[in-house]
């Protein structure tokens, strides 16, 4: 066994599989993993009881590595694997990853976005399971999944095995072996060779049935991508915006459900170098004609000309403005040459508005990550409310969280806003955080974030983050320009 010299138990492929000390995927245990579940009367029921386990993982690559299971056993333990994963039971299981209520406040953003991306990949292609639909649209209405995700070009698919060059089961030595089997006289060796010619017979039947199969999936999949191609090209040749017809998005959703059949016939199509070679290419083919298209539609429901100006503007203010520490503003020098460049904000504006950590309530928009390396997690989280009296002032908490086996020190957070804002960082509430103890839910550093915007324009910050993860120092500056529109982030 590829494993160990253990019993083969779900278990056993599953810790395997999903090893964080993996170099690369264990494609020898993930196949047993879903073999045993195919063998299994209750394979399913046990199978996603594990993965929902093993998903809910604090350690980022053990969970990932669980999801490319979910996604292999999607992919090859049919009907009765579909069914078990679509109930409500384990759904809940992978949206309790995504919510703070649960496991959303530790867990990594990749492991998060992967979750995401899943559940909006069975909507497209579990059209016959409702609950797959209602549980992604829950999660889209409490603000979990603000727009869907883009799917992965990967396929879950295991490696193409090694194959002898002198098998047994070759064309020829099969030819004669039935040669020496029909010349025999003895009624065994007949026996056997009439078992052998119809095992040969039903050998080329389905073969026959796999190619007929994939010429026609890869004839349905040319004609799509081309088709959405040629509608985003004439769009592209008279210059219009892109206006998506419902017939465009009926092909775009076509498109979509076509990749799961292409992810089937790579599986089933490992041995032959040509037709593994033809598929993969067109799913690339397919994959990015898909997300061009979503390209365009992304960016005619985002972007307008006079607000691209104003925001490479504030772009510009924003990297010449100075960092603010805890419990200051941002109060670079600024001199406005007409009144929309003016801040309509005093200095002092936030001096004495202080937010205790304890009255704040989270509101449903998705936080944004800052920070999501070796186990270290930071990100923003939105309160729900605005300071009592303030109603201009978004409150914004800054939350640190350490996985990992390596201790967290001299944690700093600096800010800075366009001149048309203030930003004031209250103290934070811890500069240090222990090693993960998996016994214990994680410490977090929390540090609240005061934000004035009178104009209501784009929210843009530039941040600093500096920390010691171990003997690792960490010194990282980035902007954050996706933050949600101002309206939302006061509740009002």
């Amino acid at each position: 066994m590829a494993c160990g010299d253990s019993p083969a138990t779900f278990e056993s492929w599953l810790n395997h599989a999903t090893d964080p000390n993996n170099q690369e995927d264990r494609w020898d245990c993930i196949q047993g993993f879903y073999q045993l579940v195919n063998q299994d009367t209750d394979g399913p029921q046990i199978a996603v009881r594990l993965l929902a386990h093993k998903i809910q993982s604090p350690q980022e690559k053990e969970a990932l590595q669980a999801l490319t299971v979910l996604e292999a056993c999607m992919n090859n333990c049919g009907k009765r694997f579909h069914t078990e994963a679509a109930k409500f039971r384990f759904l809940n299981e992978l949206i309790k990853v995504l919510t703070p209520k649960y496991f959303g406040a530790w867990t990594p953003q990749k492991v998060k976005d992967r979750v995401i991306e899943v559940l909006y990949g069975w909507t497209l292609w579990l059209k016959d399971e409702p609950k797959v639909q209602e549980a992604y649209s829950m999660l889209k209405k409490q603000g979990f999944v603000k727009k869907d995700p883009k799917l992965s070009d990967k396929l879950i698919m295991a490696p193409p095995p090694q194959r002898p060059p002198d098998s047994v089961f070759d064309q020829e030595d099969k030819a004669k072996l039935l040669a020496r089997l029909l010349k025999s006289s003895s009624p065994e060796d007949l026996e056997t060779a009439n078992r052998l010619i119809k095992s040969t017979i039903k050998e080329e039947q389905e073969r026959t049935e796999k190619v007929l199969k994939r010429e026609s999936t890869l004839k349905e999949v040319e004609s799509s991508t081309k088709q959405l191609r040629e509608l985003l090209d004439q769009h592209r040749s008279t210059g219009t915006p892109l206006q998506p017809s419902d017939d465009m998005k009926a092909l775009c959703e076509r498109c979509d459900r076509l990749r799961p059949s292409l992810f089937r016939l790579a599986s089933d199509t490992v041995e032959d170098d040509a037709a593994l070679a033809q598929i993969l290419s067109a799913n690339d083919e397919l994959t990015l004609v898909v997300n061009a298209y979503k390209d365009q539609v992304r960016r005619r429901e985002s972007n307008g000309g006079r607000e691209r100006s104003k925001s490479e503007e504030e772009v510009s203010e924003l990297q010449n403005q100075q960092f603010s520490g805890s419990g200051s503003l941002s109060l670079a020098p600024k001199q406005p040459n007409d009144l929309s460049g003016e801040s309509l904000c005093p200095p002092q504006f936030l001096k004495n508005i202080f937010v205790s950590l304890e009255t704040i309530k989270s509101s449903q928009l998705e936080p944004i990550t800052l920070y999501d390396q070796g186990g270290v997690h930071a990100s923003l989280h939105f309160a729900k409310d605005s300071p009592p009296g303030h109603p201009g002032v978004a409150v914004v908490v800054i939350s640190t969280v350490n996985t990992s086996a390596l201790d967290v020190k001299d944690f700093l957070f600096q800010a800075a806003v366009p001149k048309t804002m203030l930003v004031k960082l209250q103290p934070a509430s811890g500069t240090r955080l222990p090693p993960y103890n998996p016994l214990l839910p994680p410490p977090a550093i929390s540090q609240v974030l005061l934000l004035a915007n009178p104009e209501k324009r784009k929210v843009r910050l530039r941040y600093k983050l500096t920390l010691t993860h171990g003997d690792q120092h960490l010194n990282e500056t980035r902007e954050i320009d996706c933050f949600p529109d101002w309206t939302s982030l006061i509740g009002h």
